[in-house]
């Protein structure tokens, strides 16, 4: 049989799939654990002397990998898997799941090592795929500069559709991120400076590979 279609077969995002399952299952697996705490203490980063840990026992940069699936509760997990799921099915179609899974894995990895180095003299537990996640929206405004973000404001009784270009509302989030680093506060148990890192990185890896 000879085929005439010209149609090229719909590329279909397997990675994306599978992590965004994997976030999934391991959210559901710390909620029903006994003992969460042990998990954390197992695959998460106590920011705390972890270079000097890793000098000694080089298994332990598994944790820069490892990290990235566990979510502290389900608000934590669901800013981040809700960003992923608006970003990475797309950004998988346009680069294809090896270069995708350089980007998203490198970015989150980045992002963790330079959340080690500066919160070294904390004992903060580092976990969550924000920079992974940081590091798709990097990689977004490198991939689709000239997009623009729809939103629905309510106005009284009525919703307001507007848009804005993407390469404002990054600016917009990116100034956050920094500001909220350099501030000196402890409101936020957040490590920023991984998001910063992440997204600077996915950005530059995004222009790479592309």
């Amino acid at each position: 049989m000879i085929n005439f279609s010209n149609k090229k077969r719909k590329y279909i995002p397997y990675l994306s799939s599978l992590v965004g399952l994997a976030l999934l299952v391991v959210m559901i697996l710390l909620v029903r654990a006994e003992d969460s705490h042990n998990i954390y203490a197992n695959w998460a980063i106590k920011t705390k002397d972890y270079l000097t840990l890793v000098s000694s026992h080089p298994w332990e940069l598994k944790r820069l990998f490892s990290s990235l699936f566990l979510h502290g509760n389900w608000s934590h997990w669901l800013i981040n898997c809700s960003v992923f799921v608006l970003l990475a099915f797309s950004i998988e179609r346009v680069l294809g799941w090896q270069r995708f899974m350089l980007l998203y894995f490198g970015a989150g990895i980045i992002g963790n090592i330079a959340a080690c180095v500066t919160l070294s003299s904390s004992s903060q537990i580092l976990l969550g795929a924000s920079g992974a996640v940081s590091g798709l929206i990097g990689a977004w405004l490198v991939l689709f500069p000239g997009r623009n973000i729809r939103f629905i404001f309510p106005i009284g009784l009525y919703l307001q559709k507007t848009s804005l270009p993407l390469t404002l509302v990054v600016f917009l989030w990116l100034s956050i991120q920094i500001a909220l680093q350099f501030m000196a506060t402890n409101l936020y148990n957040v490590a920023w400076i991984s998001h910063i890192a992440g997204f600077t990185s996915g950005f530059l890896l995004a222009r790479f590979v592309k």
